[in-house]
């Protein structure tokens, strides 16, 4: 049984295409090179070995190859700006009490709510994975540090 089915998250990558934006979201569950975009057939690179399905362990990014990547909860941004929104406007004929409501909401969904692991580089959002101690949350400077990277162009080393 791997690490992440023993938690009961199934295992998956999910990214926009570069070429036509198509959201592609890709279960892990065997070995594979890549992933072929449905919308304009673009090919991905997607390398999943035999040692990451048995493991669960999320070492680098399965696209890019980046080992710099950081977690953040998985929720919906704009879910809980709109919950908050409707709570302010509610406040005055609630006496501020909506407010107490979306705030209490908002700490249970954290604690409820599992976490997601994104590449600093390309933005593929990785679920079901084993929480690893090396991908904190978001870091500002790590962001720039690998946006100033000189990266291949057309499949040529920098």
């Amino acid at each position: 049984m791997s690490g992440a089915a023993g938690r009961g998250r199934r295992m998956t990558a999910a990214f926009a295409c570069d070429a036509c934006g198509f959201a592609i979201r890709v279960p892990i569950e065997r070995t594979s090179a890549g992933v072929d975009c449905h919308g304009c057939g673009r090919r991905h690179a997607l390398r999943v070995d035999t040692e990451l399905l048995r493991s669960g362990d999320l070492e680098r990014c399965l696209s890019c190859g980046l080992d710099r990547l950081y977690t953040q909860k998985d929720f919906n941004r704009a879910l809980g700006i709109g919950v908050f929104a409707v709570a302010a406007v509610l406040s005055v004929p609630t006496w501020g009490l909506s407010l107490v409501v979306a705030t209490a909401l908002d700490l249970g969904l954290y604690f409820m709510l599992g976490d997601v692991t994104i590449c600093y580089r390309c933005a593929v959002q990785y679920r079901g994975f084993r929480k690893h101690l090396r991908h904190q949350p978001f870091d500002l400077h790590v962001a720039e540090s690998i946006d100033n990277q000189p990266r291949a162009v057309n499949g040529e080393a920098p």
